[in-house]
């Protein structure tokens, strides 16, 4: 449990003196589309950029930071699904490793309209948390973000934001039936063992990325090529994770030394 007290020692501080919390993000809540047809999903999506040293945190942080989160106010009717969470970094935090993003990302969220809607214009609203790090922290929590958009029967992308969510999307990670995924405990080890569809031969740099905090985010991850082309990856517990866990979920993070990385969601069972 050395991580839960270290993290409250660090971040209480920073909570109890900050009045008002410093922006060190430039977030915009941006929208996809023009307009709004009922009956039908969009995408909003919220876009952080931070600043250089700093970072914000994935849907798991690891053993420190915390996850951005979003409380929405929507019109009667409407409905918000999941944060689409593009493929997380190793962010170091007072020498720790967990689990977020530097530089500019988008998370991605789906709106989904009524069958019926009888107003001109809608207005949504995000009221995000956040836990943006570098030296120092900076907690926000529940900042609104609004956007107003026309109700349409057209449907209309709109062409200054739309390249953000195509490239949002090629950064989730998705499962590929084509991968085979093993794991199993041994000792104070967890061994996860990949099966790609044909063996990489180029193979740069590949991470795990606990989703549920099984895997200790600070410890080194072993790799190790087998000769029939299967990855081995030794893994460590989280001090605070038990045995009760019947599946091992996160992301995978594969890197070649040439082509696009590749972002594998699994969640194989022990």
């Amino acid at each position: 449990m050395r991580y839960i007290g270290w993290f409250i020692a660090l971040f209480l501080p920073h909570l109890l003196v900050a009045e008002t919390p410093r922006n060190s993000l430039e977030i915009r809540l941006i929208s996809e589309v023009r307009s709004v047809q009922a009956g039908r999903l969009f995408f909003l999506g919220l876009q952080l950029k931070h600043p250089p040293g700093f970072h914000s945190y994935w849907k798991h942080p690891g053993i420190v930071g915390l996850a951005t989160t979003v409380d929405w106010e929507l019109p009667p009717g409407f409905g918000a699904g999941e944060i689409q969470w593009p493929a997380p970094q190793t962010v170091m935090m007072a020498g720790h490793k967990a689990q977020g993003y530097e530089d500019e990302i988008l998370l991605m969220i789906p709106i989904t309209a009524p069958q019926k809607l009888t107003a001109t214009r809608v207005d949504l609203t995000a009221r995000v948390s956040w836990m943006s790090c570098g030296k120092v922290c900076s907690p926000a929590v529940k900042i609104p973000f609004s956007i107003s958009l026309p109700v349409s029967n057209k449907l209309e992308f709109d062409s200054q934001t739309q390249p953000f969510f195509q490239k949002a999307r090629a950064l989730v990670p998705r499962p590929d039936g084509s991968w085979q995924a093993r794991v199993q405990r041994r000792q104070n080890q967890i061994i996860l063992t990949l099966a790609p569809p044909t063996p990489i031969q180029d193979l740069h740099e590949i991470h795990f990325f606990t989703a549920d905090g099984q895997v200790d985010s600070d410890q080194q991850q072993a790799v190790d090529l087998q000769s029939d082309g299967r990855i081995r990856m030794t893994l460590y517990p989280a001090e605070a994770a038990g045995e009760a866990a019947a599946t091992l979920p996160g992301v995978v993070v594969i890197r070649r030394r040439e082509g696009p990385p590749c972002f594998l969601e699994i969640s194989p069972a022990y």
